[in-house]
């Protein structure tokens, strides 16, 4: 084969090469790898437990609720004045707190937490025994505990002893303010929340 001859094959050869690599030598881009990711978040805890008290998980740690004074402001159209029609309660070991709730007739009223050195009533300030070694104070603002032809709807002191909270006693009903007085175990964490027709307290209990 002659010099002329030998060139004609090997520029054949390069141009077959050329366009079996797609004429460009990068070769086409592949598509990017996708990856789907499915996250599902827990579903909250429903309404129930013990005591007909409902039942949720604690949104922070017992460690981190606060002890300090809670006052939440409503202002519902009066009359009628919202009434405090029951009181229920249930402890909840599982989730580390007791409940307490006071259902409402009503508006929910507006609503006072804090801790006292001692209890008193509203208004002769006379000291009541309540059984506890500490004091929450709740007072609901404007509500009553009583009916309008002035029977009580809920009246006393009641000792329930739950690993958190003692007991809990009625110690005023006047001029729109509804006192109730939480006898505890503990200096403990809490905190404060409604629901439609119901107001809860909840207090984390020893040890948690």
């Amino acid at each position: 084969m002659n010099t002329r001859a030998r060139f004609a094959v090997a520029l054949a050869v390069a141009t077959a090469l050329a366009a079996a690599c797609g004429g460009n030598g990068a070769g086409p881009t592949p598509a990017p790898a996708t990856t789907a990711t499915t996250s599902s978040a827990p579903p909250p805890s429903a309404p129930g437990g013990a005591g007909g008290a409902p039942s949720t998980s604690p949104a922070t740690p017992h460690h981190g609720w606060p002890s300090g004074p809670v006052t939440v402001t409503h202002h519902p159209a009066v009359p009628p004045v919202p009434v405090l029609i029951g009181v229920r309660y249930a402890a909840h070991p599982g989730d580390g707190y007791d409940r307490i709730v006071f259902d409402i007739g009503g508006a929910l009223p507006g609503y006072s937490v804090k801790y006292v050195g001692q209890v008193r009533a509203d208004p002769s300030d006379q000291p009541v025994p309540v059984p506890g070694a500490r004091y929450l104070l709740i007072v609901l603002n404007p509500a009553q505990a009583h009916r309008d032809d002035g029977t009580a709807t809920v009246t006393g002191i009641h000792r329930i002893d739950l690993p958190a909270i003692t007991s809990y006693a009625i110690v005023g009903d006047y001029e729109g303010y509804v006192s109730i007085a939480l006898g505890v175990n503990h200096l403990a964490g809490f905190r404060v929340g409604e629901l439609p027709g119901r107001i809860y307290v909840d207090v984390a209990a020893p040890g948690s």
